[in-house]
C-alpha cells in the first residue's frame, strides 16, 4: 500500500496553557454520560464519506452522542472551517461540546483533506490536520482523524486505524484467517489454503500473524506476513500446537502443545527452532496470554478440576486466579496491565467476564445473548472485541471494556478475533 503522506498544519501549535491539555472525557466516563459532538457533512461526495466514517467511529466508541444532522445542516453549510467563520453561539445552543469541520480539495492529482475539531465554548480549535493522499486512502484519513479526536478529548490516542484478525468459515470444513479494519470494513483473506486456520495472534509491529493451521494435516504453528507472503512453519514437533500468543517484545511465541501427550504450555522463538516447556502439568494447560511486561502469562488449566485461570512467569511458579465458575477459558491480559478479560461458561452458555490481574473483582460483561467467546483487548485497553452467536452464526462484536455499547462489526461470520497493535 502506498504510504499515506500526512502534513500537520502549522497553525495548530498549542502551548501548555491552551485547551488542548484539558481532559474532556475521563477514561472511565459512565456509558450514560456521552460527550455531545457535532459532525456535519463535508461538501462533495468524498467529503461526506469521510464525515460518515468519523461519525461511525464515534458511535462505535460508545463515548459520544452525535448531534442529529437535521439540527445542524443549515448553519453548518453557511460556515467555513475557521474559528472566525463559525457561529459558536449556535453550536452551544444545540449543546455540542465538540464540532468537527472539514473540506476536501484536489491539488496536483491528489486530495488535500483538512479536518479540524473545535471547542465551541472556548471558541478555539483543539486539533487540526491536513492530509494529502489518493482517493483510495479516504478511509484511512477518516480513521486517523478519529484517532486525533480521541487523543484531544481523552488524552489517549484512538484505535480507529487499527485492524482485527479473525478466523471465518469459508466452506464445509474450511476456515481461513481474515484481517479487517476495526470497524469491520475491508475484510481480506490472509490464508487461502482451503484448510482449517484458527487462532491468529499479531506480531508487536503489526506486520505478521502467527496462527494454527491444519494445511499439512497436523495442527501446527505458522507465521505469515500481511498480504499472504512469507509463510513458514515454526512448530517443530508433532501433536496439537494451538492457541499461539506473540510476546510483546516480539522475541517469543507462547502456545499449547500436546507434543508429549498432555497439553502443556511452551515457548518458541519467533524464528522457530527449539520449543521450551513453560508448564509441566498432568492436566490440560491451554490459551496463554502475555502481560505487557512480556514476562508473565495468564492461561487456562484443568489442574484444579474444570477449566480455571492461572498465572505464571518465565521464571516459573503458578498461581491460581479464579475460584468461581467451571469453565473459565480464553483469557487476554490488558495492554494497560491491570485487567484480564476471559470467557466463562454460566447456565450452559459462554459469556465474557473481566477481573483485576490478581483475580479479584470479577465482573460480567455479557449476559443472555448467545455464546460470547474469545475476548481480546484493543491496544489502548478501552475496548474488547469478541465473537458472539447472538445473531445466529458466530460473528465479531466489540464493546467498551465496561461491557457497554456492544456492537457487531464483522459483515460476515467470524470467530477467534485478535486486535492488532497500534502502529504509526
Amino acid at each position: 500500500m502506498k504510504k499515506l503522506i500526512i502534513l500537520v498544519l502549522a497553525l495548530i501549535a498549542f502551548t501548555a496553557t491552551t485547551a488542548h491539555a484539558r481532559i474532556y472525557i475521563p477514561i472511565d466516563q459512565p456509558a450514560d454520560q456521552k460527550f455531545p459532538i457535532a459532525i456535519p457533512d463535508i461538501s462533495t461526495g468524498m467529503g461526506k464519506k469521510i464525515a460518515d466514517i468519523i461519525r461511525n467511529d464515534m458511535t462505535l466508541s460508545g463515548y459520544f452522542r452525535l448531534i442529529p444532522i437535521s439540527a445542524i445542516k443549515a448553519v453548518a453549510k453557511k460556515e467555513g472551517i475557521t474559528a472566525e467563520s463559525m457561529n459558536f453561539s449556535f453550536w452551544k445552543a444545540v449543546e455540542a461540546q465538540g464540532v468537527v469541520k472539514g473540506e476536501v480539495k484536489r491539488k496536483s492529482g491528489k486530495l488535500m483533506v483538512t479536518l479540524r475539531l473545535f471547542d465551541p465554548y472556548l471558541g478555539e480549535m483543539l486539533v487540526g490536520k491536513q492530509y494529502k493522499a489518493d482517493k483510495k486512502h479516504l478511509r484511512e484519513i477518516a480513521h486517523r482523524f478519529s484517532d486525533e479526536i480521541m487523543e484531544a478529548l481523552t488524552g489517549i490516542r484512538g484505535v480507529f486505524n487499527t485492524k482485527i484478525a479473525y478466523s471465518a468459515v469459508t466452506g464445509k470444513g474450511r476456515k481461513e484467517i481474515f484481517v479487517m479494519d476495526m470497524d469491520g470494513f475491508n475484510p481480506a483473506a490472509i490464508t487461502k489454503n482451503k484448510s482449517i486456520n484458527i487462532s491468529p495472534s499479531w506480531s508487536p509491529d503489526g506486520k505478521q500473524l502467527v496462527f494454527t493451521s491444519y494445511m499439512r494435516g497436523n495442527p501446527d504453528l505458522y507465521i505469515m506476513k500481511l498480504g499472504g507472503r512469507g509463510l513458514r512453519k515454526i512448530s517443530p514437533g508433532s501433536g496439537s500446537n494451538i492457541t499461539p500468543a506473540w510476546q510483546p517484545t516480539g522475541k517469543l511465541i507462547a502456545f499449547a502443545s500436546s507434543v508429549k501427550g498432555t497439553s502443556n504450555l511452551y515457548t518458541i522463538a519467533a524464528r522457530g527452532r527449539k520449543m521450551r516447556p513453560l508448564t509441566r502439568s498432568s492436566t490440560i494447560d491451554i490459551a496463554p496470554s502475555w502481560a505487557p511486561d512480556g514476562q508473565q502469562l495468564v492461561f487456562s488449566s484443568e489442574r484444579a478440576g474444570g477449566l480455571h485461570l492461572f498465572r505464571t512467569s518465565l521464571g516459573g511458579g503458578v498461581n491460581r486466579l479464579t475460584y468461581v465458575g467451571y469453565q473459565n477459558d480464553m483469557p487476554d491480559w490488558s495492554p494497560m496491565g491491570d485487567k484480564i478479560v476471559f470467557a466463562g461458561r454460566d447456565m450452559g452458555a459462554f459469556d465474557i467476564f473481566i477481573m483485576n490481574d490478581d483475580g479479584s473483582n470479577i465482573q460480567r460483561l455479557t449476559i443472555g445473548a448467545g455464546n460470547n467467546e474469545h475476548p481480546t483487548f484493543s491496544p489502548d485497553g478501552r475496548f474488547v472485541t469478541f465473537s458472539s452467536t447472538r445473531e445466529g452464526a458466530a460473528s465479531i462484536f466489540m464493546m467498551r471494556a465496561d461491557g457497554s455499547n456492544q456492537t457487531r462489526i464483522s459483515k460476515g461470520n467470524g470467530l477467534l478475533p485478535s486486535w492488532g497493535p497500534q502502529v504509526k
